[in-house]
């Protein structure tokens, strides 16, 4: 039908077919201002959470707190020592990694303590693990760091006064 209403034949109780027509059926909708708003809660809620254990990290947990000191230190010198948009990109991304490795290792830990109260081996090997890849990381920040400062500094102290 070109009205894009379907017909029907039914019978009727005298036997002759009757025609009905019916409307076409319309799918529901999604409902996008909904699922929007839905969703963004949804993100603000895991923001929030993200902030708050960012917030625990800087206030509460000591290593994180040096390496924060190591990094304003590193950011400082950069700036003085006019690196380039690649020896910036390089140490946020060497900082960042360190930083990372912090967090993660410092969730392990409080993971492992509200679950194991008492000694358990599994429990000081996953503790372990998790100091290794901070101490992993810290490594290769100092050699990084060598790599960006060292020959700026080394210029620096042969540098006729």
């Amino acid at each position: 039908d070109v009205t894009g209403v379907q017909t029907c034949a039914l019978p009727i109780s005298n036997g002759e077919p009757r025609t009905v027509n019916r409307e076409p059926r319309t799918v529901n909708p999604f409902k996008w201002g909904e699922f929007l708003k839905r969703e963004g809660a949804r993100r603000a809620t895991s923001f929030q959470a993200a902030f708050s254990g960012l917030r625990r990290l800087v206030t509460s947990e000591r290593h994180f707190q040096l390496h924060l000191i190591a990094a304003a230190c590193a950011l400082i010198m950069a700036a003085f020592l006019n690196f380039s948009r690649l020896e910036w990109a390089i140490l946020i991304v060497t900082i960042a990694l360190v930083l990372v490795a912090e967090g993660l290792n410092s969730a392990i830990e409080r993971a492992i303590d509200i679950t194991t109260p008492g000694f358990h081996p599994l429990a000081k090997a996953a503790k372990d693990v998790g100091a290794a890849a901070v101490l992993i990381a810290a490594i290769v920040s100092v050699i990084v760091g060598l790599l960006l400062y060292g020959p700026k500094l080394w210029t620096l102290l042969i540098a006729p006064h």
